[in-house]
């Protein structure tokens, strides 16, 4: 792996094998305001991303953290050992907050192509108000679903019921968006099924059966379940889970995983606008997307580039860290005059 620089005072790096340096750059990350670069990168991409995930602050009115691990304690999870900086402040007034991301979705749309589909995952502080904001957006028959990721972990409530849960609303542009459910089945598996008997059928295969007005009913192992809007089989990431960057706020790679084939193929475009720890632009390229991503925050730079350098499928990739946000025309213009440094 080499790292290459762009001339002509663009503030950038890119990564790549010395082979495939003729090859277009599979993933962008941008480090700057996420209105500004958005603006910057809709002549280029308008009607060229096949999906969108984003997970914005939730409006909490806390500030989050990075946690940087020192020594091998930190490295193995205790917190004791680790330095905590401020990777991002959610402290902002409401009113302008909703404006800030009523303009983010109106030019999230505008990114999309007529296949395209967009999943804003947020939670209950804000789920209705963006839910009225997407409706106006997208189309109240485009909506498709309010996922509710659920799980366990965190403390108890005693004067509420305990909030377990985070909202996902899943948005298409168009009656033609891509969405393949086939790529997220699993099997049925080998569990015993109440009140069922099992069996094997004249091919070898196993099920499990029960009968009801006369009627046998089976239900093969090897048949594949899907999904429902209820998500409650991927687990929050504990402490001490080898995908922890030491992001507060970061999400597991499973969650994504799942978003990013069931709405994209090989090849799309998948973007995050708040790419924070990086795990949707980890995940697209492990899965051969094409991605972008954009932060604010100092921190999420480090964070992506060690996380995405330590991908194995990595391949061309580049990070921009100043005001002027180059377009890939420009990008196809200096790409042949790339000084070479050693990485």
């Amino acid at each position: 792996m080499q790292r290459y620089k762009l001339p002509y005072g663009v503030n950038a790096e890119i990564y790549s094998s010395p082979e495939i340096i003729d090859q277009s750059i599979q993933g962008k990350y941008y480090l700057g305001d996420v209105l500004e670069t958005l603006r910057h990168l809709i002549p280029e991409y308008r009607n060229q991303v096949q999906l969108i995930y984003m997970d914005p602050p939730f409006f909490t009115g806390q500030d989050f953290k990075f946690r940087q691990p020192i020594g091998t304690k930190g490295w193995s999870g205790d917190r004791k050992h680790s330095i905590s900086h401020i990777a991002y402040t959610d402290k902002e007034d409401r009113d302008d907050f909703l404006n800030m991301m009523t303009e983010i979705l109106t030019l999230a749309h505008k990114l999309l192509t007529d296949e395209g589909c967009l999943y804003l995952h947020i939670d209950y502080r804000l789920s209705a108000y963006m839910r009225i904001i997407l409706d106006d957006i997208f189309g109240v028959d485009n909506f498709l679903n309010e996922i509710i990721w659920h799980y366990r972990t965190g403390g108890r409530a005693k004067r509420y019921f305990s909030r377990k849960h985070d909202n996902i609303l899943f948005y298409r542009k168009s009656k033609g968006y891509y969405f393949n459910i086939e790529a997220v089945g699993i099997p049925r598996g080998a569990d015993r099924k109440n009140n069922m008997k099992q069996g094997k059928d004249a091919n070898g295969r196993v099920f499990w059966s029960i009968k009801s007005n006369g009627k046998e009913y089976r239900y093969y192992e090897d048949d594949k379940v899907y999904p429902s809007d209820v998500w409650d089989d991927i687990p929050h990431l504990h402490q001490q889970n080898p995908e922890r960057t030491g992001y507060d706020t970061q999400k597991p790679e499973k969650l994504l995983e799942r978003i990013i084939l069931s709405s994209s193929r090989p090849g799309d475009i998948v973007v995050d606008f708040f790419a924070g720890s990086g795990t949707t632009l980890s995940v697209a390229q492990r899965l051969g997307r094409h991605w972008l991503g954009i932060d604010s925050s100092i921190f999420s730079l480090h964070t992506c580039r060690k996380r995405l350098l330590n991908n194995k499928n990595v391949i061309n990739i580049g990070f921009f860290y100043n005001k002027t946000i180059p377009v890939l025309s420009t990008m196809q213009r200096n790409y042949q005059e790339l000084s070479i440094y050693n990485f």
